[in-house]
C-alpha cells in the first residue's frame, strides 16, 4: 500500500492514511515513498534573511496560490534525513484550508542527508538541564542560523498567505528546532508538535523571557530511545510546564520513532474541532 496515492481513492479513511504513513517513520526505516509536490528552490547563498529562509522547501496543499488565510504548518526533519523525509507526513495530514511547508536543513551530511546542525561533539548544542542560563553561555552558531532560517521561512509564509494560525511539527533534531523557534516567538507560533526531541540550552533565554503569546506543545518520546535520551525529553517537558506552557505529553514504549497511533493524536492537536 502506498499511503501517498491510496488516500485519493474513494472510501479510503483518514485514519488508515495516518496509520500507514506513521509506520514509515523511524530512525531505522527512512521515509522512501514520495509524490511530486510543489517545490520552492532557493539559492544556497541567499542568506537567512532571504525569502523562505534561503531553504529548499516542498509545499503540500490543496489551496490555490492566491488564497489567503487558513493554517500553515512548517515540518522540520531530523538529523541526516533527506530534506523531503517528512513529506509523507504532510501528505497524510493534508486537508482543505491547510498549507504544509517542508524545508530541507541547510547543512549537507554524509550519505546525502541534511541537518540543521552537525553532531560534532565540540560544537553540537547541549540539552537544557535547568532553566538557568549558564555563566558565560555563548549561543551555538548553527542553532542561531537554523532558527533565523526557519523564522525567515515563517515570515515569508505570513507575508504571502496571511494564515490565521502557524504551527510547527518536528522530529528529533527538527523537534528541538521547532521548540526553539516557537519560544523565540517572532513570528508567533500557536502550536508545536515535537517528537523525540529535547529543550536545548540555546532555548533557555527565550523560555524564561516574557511572552506576549504562548504556544501550546504536544510532545512524544520513546522510553527506549537510543538516540535522544528519554530523560532529556522528560526534562524539557518539565521545564516548559514550569514556565506556564500548556504541554500534552505522550511517552510510549519504543525507540526513536513515531508510533502509528500518535500521528492520529497529532492530527487532532493541530486541527482541533470546534
Amino acid at each position: 500500500m502506498n499511503p501517498l496515492t491510496d488516500t485519493d481513492r474513494p472510501g479510503f479513511s483518514r485514519r488508515r492514511a495516518l496509520l500507514a504513513t506513521a509506520t514509515l517513520v523511524s530512525a531505522s526505516a527512512p521515509l522512501a515513498c514520495r509524490r511530486p509536490s510543489a517545490r520552492i528552490a532557493m539559492p544556497a547563498d541567499a542568506g537567512a534573511a532571504a525569502p523562505w529562509g534561503a531553504l529548499d522547501v516542498v509545499r503540500v496543499s490543496t489551496m490555490r496560490e492566491d488564497e489567503r488565510g487558513g493554517i500553515a504548518v512548517v515540518v522540520l526533519h531530523g538529523w541526516g534525513a533527506p530534506g523531503d523525509d517528512l513529506v509523507p507526513i504532510a501528505q497524510a495530514l493534508k486537508r482543505p484550508g491547510v498549507r504544509f511547508f517542508v524545508p530541507a536543513g541547510p547543512l549537507p551530511e554524509i550519505g546525502g542527508g541534511r541537518a540543521w546542525w552537525h553532531l560534532d561533539p565540540h560544537t553540537r548544542p547541549p540539552h537544557a538541564a535547568t532553566d538557568q542560563v549558564a555563566p558565560g553561555f555563548q549561543p551555538t552558531p548553527a542553532v542561531v542560523a537554523a532558527r533565523a532560517a526557519v523564522q525567515a521561512l515563517i515570515a515569508t509564509v505570513v507575508d504571502r498567505y496571511a494564515p490565521q494560525t502557524v504551527a510547527l511539527l518536528g522530529f528529533s533534531q527538527g523537534a528541538m528546532l521547532s521548540i526553539d523557534v516557537a519560544l523565540a516567538g517572532a513570528p508567533a507560533v500557536a502550536r508545536v508538535v515535537a517528537m523525540s526531541g529535547v529543550l536545548l540550552a540555546d532555548s533557555v533565554p527565550a523560555l524564561i523571557a516574557p511572552h506576549a503569546t504562548r504556544p501550546r506543545f504536544w510532545l512524544s518520546h520513546g522510553r527506549q530511545d537510543p538516540v535522544v535520551p528519554f530523560a532529556s525529553g522528560t526534562r524539557g517537558k518539565e521545564l516548559l510546564e514550569a514556565h506556564g506552557f500548556a504541554v500534552t505529553w505522550r511517552p510510549f514504549d519504543g525507540g526513536h520513532e513515531i508510533p502509528p497511533p500518535l500521528l492520529i493524536e497529532v492530527d487532532r492537536f493541530l486541527f482541533p474541532q470546534p
